[in-house]
């Protein structure tokens, strides 16, 4: 059973059992409302994404594979306790009526229990009789391979010392979930290449203990199951987490778009006026996975800064800098189109800085795990952004990486919280613009 099967199959049971619940303690207690209004219906659809909210973020939709029975079922008890007494609680504080009426409270807290009961022989019933799927892997190893892999299944071995073209190519023909790597600490470099490389793509990638050392200042790992490796994990951000981060993005730049929307149109009109040329400045930038979008900037420089130059980075009193420029550039004014590109789902509001292509090839290839960047969206603001200057010089570059990856193993919405905060006082201090 595919793990998409698995996780619909939970989800629909769930949420079935979940509006049951809520309809059979209606038609018990004495509210007089029929339960086809549309009170009920309403009322209903608001209790199952209560839920289903409860569920997800108490890690309940697992990988059967990856939980034992028992926890799952009292972590389950435990949430719909704390569940049922937070929407007691706010129901009563909010003055909803239906919950107020006899009957209802117990009975919906009976019929709600049903879901233990479901949960404990649908979860029991895959793990006693659907074995899990054996993930096809090609393992990279310098001739100290373990050889049994677990429930990984091998279907291509490649030596580490023999790496002679980007890892990436060499399984263009393989229809495969991820990558082992095998090693006991020779061709490090080789080892460091092929995680970076494989950390843009949707590949999981697994390492085996003796690795440990290596991998573990750039990256968390986890246990796997029936097997001896480790599975890297680039950032703690659960699915959900990344849902809710979508959702507060979409929110702000909503919010910012409206109230901003004065202070965008004076700025554009000022560049207007001040020189020629177009009031946005559009350039092409590495987002998540590798992928190319058009970043969107109000201009403050003039038309054409890099006709002779080419890709440079903007230097400190930069003689290309317009009148403008000069004036919203240390207020970070110029980024604020670029939420539009949050909008589109480009980027994110805190997150490592997007690139360009021309440099990013050649980070790729002078700074290692430089590729672990791009395992999450690019941000207006991030770590690197309140912790260090702009980029003048490839040391810089190395030094914003090491916070753009204490960022991804660490991060949050409650540190992307503290970055949006300490990105306003940096503003406002006029700090680390030029």
């Amino acid at each position: 059973m595919s793990r998409k099967v698995e996780l619909l199959i939970t989800i629909i049971g769930d949420a079935v059992l979940l509006v049951l619940a809520f309809l059979i303690s209606w038609q018990i207690s004495v509210i007089n409302h029929p339960i086809v209004s549309a009170r009920v219906i309403v009322a209903n659809l608001l209790m199952l994404a209560y839920w289903l909210f409860l569920f997800q973020s108490a890690k309940l939709y697992m990988r059967r594979s990856k939980i034992q029975l028992m926890n799952e079922v009292l972590r389950m008890f435990k949430t719909i306790a704390i569940g049922l007494l937070i929407f007691i609680a706010a129901a009563f504080i909010a003055d909803i009526g239906f919950v107020r009426e006899r009957g209802f409270v117990p009975a919906y807290a009976l019929t709600i229990s049903s879901l233990l009961i479901w949960r404990f022989f649908w979860r029991g019933l895959i793990g006693e009789y659907v074995k899990p799927k054996r993930e096809k892997v090609v393992i990279f190893h310098n001739n100290d391979v373990i050889q049994d892999p677990g429930h990984f299944n091998v279907v291509q071995r490649i030596s580490l010392g023999k790496l002679h073209r980007a890892p990436k190519q060499l399984l263009t023909n393989n229809n495969i979930d991820g990558i082992l790597i095998d090693s006991n600490g020779v061709h490090t470099d080789e080892v460091m290449k092929v995680i970076s490389s494989f950390a843009e793509t949707n590949y999981e990638i697994y390492v085996s203990p003796k690795l440990y050392p290596v991998v573990y200042n750039y990256s968390l790992v986890e246990k796997v199951d029936n097997s001896p490796f480790l599975k890297i994990v680039f950032h703690p951000l659960s699915a959900w987490d990344r849902f809710l981060k979508r959702v507060i993005d979409i929110v702000i730049s909503i919010v910012s778009l409206v109230v901003l929307s004065p202070i965008l149109a004076l700025t554009a009109i000022l560049i207007k006026i001040d020189t020629p040329g177009p009031v946005f400045h559009k350039q092409d930038r590495v987002g998540l996975r590798g992928k190319k979008f058009t970043l969107v900037k109000f201009r403050s420089m003039v038309s054409d800064a890099e006709k002779l130059t080419g890709p440079v980075w903007a230097e400190k009193n930069d003689r290309r800098t317009t009148r403008i420029g000069r004036i919203i550039r240390p207020y970070r004014l110029d980024e604020l189109p670029q939420i539009i590109n949050v909008l589109r789902g480009e980027m994110s509001f805190v997150g490592p800085r997007p690139e360009r292509p021309s440099f990013v090839e050649r980070f790729r290839k002078t700074i290692p795990l430089y590729g672990l960047r791009l395992t999450v969206n690019p941000g207006i603001t991030g770590w690197a952004q309140v912790k260090h200057t702009y980029d003048q010089s490839f040391e810089d570059v190395k030094k914003k990486l090491s916070f753009d990856l204490e960022y991804i193993n660490n991060i949050s919405l409650r540190l992307d919280m503290k970055i949006f905060l300490k990105t306003v006082l940096t503003v406002m201090k006029r700090e680390g613009a030029h």
